[in-house]
């Protein structure tokens, strides 16, 4: 089902009823991969670390329906088969549960805060007992309504902060940043990536960029305001963490940890801790 499609028809459909219809979907689609994955393990090449589900070939993506949003001319020539057919990850979503498996200690019985949380990923958290607060500014289905450049919320109150694909977004990306550092411990951990143009140095912002064709000439899709260069990590550092990186080439070629399926979308993540103290 097209996405234009599935958001007209959940729009006429009562929430209790379409929420109760995804259930039995979403149970009987997981039931059918799982049967599956058990009854021809051999040809199932691909593996999701976020639904723990194996398949003989992800999915291709539907952004080339879509020309008045991004500029397509970044998707061409890059891998397109790279989402996972049940919980729709993409590779930075696999390469950041991976990391979590292997670091799960880091995150269990902590406060963690989930910015414009991805369903793979809490799919993960809760697979794996994580306990987490949600959070946007738009999305009225998470658990708090946050604008992350200014939460309101009590200094050093969580233990971790993960946040992906949101800081091309906002205003002021150090104002930002400055609240992730204040909202957490002395310490605490702040995951995120974003999109990553390798030919930037650090950061492409204009003013005059307004129009949604400007933005998605300049900047790739219609809803961003700026786009990160090679060395962005400087935004991070002047905030007060320091950063290193999550690497999808640390991670086996099973989860498909490519850049993909737009040219900016980097095999990496940011790994960002406050630089005073080390509680964690």
């Amino acid at each position: 089902m097209k996405t234009e499609t599935k958001k007209d028809l959940k729009s006429k459909t009562p929430r209790g009823l379409w929420n109760a219809a995804r259930f039995v979907y979403r149970g009987t689609l997981r039931l059918r991969y799982k049967t599956a994955m058990d009854l021809s393990p051999k040809n199932k090449t691909c593996y999701c670390p976020c639904c723990g589900l194996r398949f003989k070939a992800f999915r291709t993506g539907d952004h080339f329906e879509y020309p008045d949003f991004y500029d397509l001319s970044l998707f061409e020539g890059i891998r397109q088969d790279i989402s996972c057919p049940y919980c729709y990850s993409l590779p930075r979503h696999r390469i950041l549960a991976s990391w979590c498996e292997k670091n799960s200690t880091l995150l269990k019985d902590r406060n963690i805060l989930y910015f414009a949380p991805e369903k793979s990923m809490t799919m993960w958290m809760d697979r794996n007992g994580i306990s987490y607060k949600t959070a946007d500014l738009y999305d009225k289905e998470t658990d708090l309504t946050l604008d992350i450049q200014k939460t309101g919320l009590p200094d050093a109150s969580f233990d971790v902060v993960i946040c992906n694909h949101v800081l091309e977004h906002v205003d002021d990306v150090m104002a930002a940043l400055s609240e992730v550092r204040r909202i957490l411990v002395k310490g605490g951990l702040f995951i995120c990536s974003f999109p990553v143009n390798t030919d930037i140095d650090i950061v492409l912002e204009d003013s005059d960029v307004k129009t949604d064709e400007d933005r998605r000439r300049v900047y790739g899709q219609t809803d961003h305001v700026r786009l990160f260069g090679s060395g962005a990590e400087i935004f991070m550092e002047k905030a007060g963490f320091d950063v290193e990186f999550i690497d999808g080439d640390d991670y086996p070629q099973e989860i498909v940890p490519v850049t993909g399926p737009c040219r900016y979308d980097i095999n990496r993540l940011f790994l960002c801790r406050a630089v005073e103290g080390d509680i964690l």
